[in-house]
């Protein structure tokens, strides 16, 4: 993703071993972690003392909690085991050496790390923060999905409204199968920041080409027939 792990190492011990000070990551490295992770951008300049929220009371991390609940979490797991579940169930690796550090007390987790183990557990960030057992366990899994559920149904909601605000042409066409490549090429140009109007052009040079090669093989056509009406001609 642009950033090592021997990096990221750093950024969860909190300590710089060549300085011994706070690695103070910038916002452009927080940016491309955010990527990486899926996690939000603003919560990361928040743990990194970028931005406050005023008001709102702060959260102290506890090491003791947070390894009472990996260990809550294996269960009867070995840590390589848990290891290869979590990769296995949301894509992102954390490493059997990274948990056994954390388990040990060496060093704290990343946000972003936090980020994948809520997502591997189905628990909300507040999981984290307070001594769990099995059944708060379950508490915290409906929590997390009546969170999915609200976001979803939000999301669906705004696409459906923005869906029926669009012309009946176009929704037509969209619906249409043979319509799919090409919007497939329009997601493609936009995610290469190819502009709307750098496309018609490209658009009209092909057209205009097309039309011109089918004149010029018209032209041929109607001249090879009136050279033949000519050799008919007694």
């Amino acid at each position: 993703m642009g950033i090592s792990y021997s990096y990221l190492s750093v950024l969860e011990k909190g300590i710089d071993p060549r300085s011994g000070k706070d690695p103070n990551p910038k916002p452009e490295t927080l940016k491309i972690i955010s990527r990486a992770y899926e996690y939000p951008y603003e919560e990361l300049l928040k743990a990194a003392g970028y931005l406050t929220e005023e008001g709102v009371p702060d959260r102290k991390f506890d090491l003791t909690i947070f390894i009472a609940n990996i260990n809550l979490l294996m269960g009867n797991m070995t840590i390589e085991e848990f290891s290869a579940d979590i990769h296995e169930k949301t894509g992102y690796t954390i490493s059997a050496k990274q948990i056994r550090s954390y388990l040990d007390g060496d060093i704290e987790p990343f946000p972003g790390t936090l980020h994948i183990l809520s997502k591997y557990a189905r628990v909300t960030p507040d999981f984290w923060y307070k001594f769990n057992n099995k059944e708060t366990l379950e508490q915290e899994r409906k929590k997390y999905e009546e969170q999915l559920l609200k976001a979803s149904t939000e999301e669906f909601s705004r696409d459906y409204l923005f869906f029926t605000n669009i012309r009946d042409d176009v929704k037509r066409w969209l619906v249409q199968e043979e319509s799919i490549p090409y919007i497939k090429v329009a997601i493609e140009a936009q995610q290469k920041k190819v502009s709307p109007e750098s496309l018609m052009m490209v658009i009209d040079a092909l057209v205009n080409e097309r039309d011109r090669k089918r004149a010029k093989g018209g032209d041929a056509v109607n001249q090879k027939e009136h050279s033949c009406a000519e050799n008919r001609t007694p």
